[in-house]
């Protein structure tokens, strides 16, 4: 009967760390194919991921469009049922998950949370206006919405405007 109980409670945790991996690899893969071209489509000036406007006038012609274009990524992945149009959004939907807090322990999937280098608040609190930025962390770098340019990207100047607040990790 021992045995029984140990072999099904290998099992289980089997199962959900393979979940976990599962379902982080997909949250990687699927920001960093976005920009592909069956995923993403830039046509007369309004900008779709996956089939999801991110610059239209509830993210200010995207200009505010990093929690929605998470967002978005976290919703195909199964994580969450509806996007954020905030920062302070997406870390409550994200309440569960593991913190990491030094940025060199961050691994691909983990969403990332940086605070605005000229208009953070000292408290590090996501209020909005772009005080806040956040992205996901994928093979090919971060892949986040640019608020310069105005649509999602990879890396890019923008990040310099920003410090590392927090990572968030799917838990085990």
């Amino acid at each position: 009967m021992t045995l029984r109980i140990l072999f099904l409670t290998l099992a289980v945790l089997s199962w959900t760390s393979f979940a976990y991996s599962e379902t982080t690899e997909r949250i990687q893969s699927l920001a960093a194919n976005a920009l592909e071209k069956r995923n993403y489509a830039h046509r007369d000036g309004v900008i779709k991921l996956y089939g999801i406007r991110t610059n239209g006038p509830d993210t200010k012609n995207g200009k505010l469009a990093c929690a929605k274009v998470v967002t978005i990524i976290l919703q195909k992945a199964g994580i969450v049922d509806k996007y954020a149009l905030g920062v302070r959004h997406v870390e409550a939907a994200l309440k569960n998950w593991q913190k990491i807090e030094n940025q060199k322990d961050l691994k691909p999937g983990d969403v990332v949370v940086w605070v605005n280098r000229l208009k953070g608040r000292d408290d590090q609190q996501c209020t909005g206006g772009g005080n806040c930025h956040v992205g996901i962390l994928t093979e090919n770098g971060y892949f986040h919405n640019s608020p310069i340019a105005k649509a999602p990207t990879f890396g890019g100047f923008s990040l310099l405007a920003f410090k590392f607040k927090m990572g968030y990790r799917l838990p085990d």
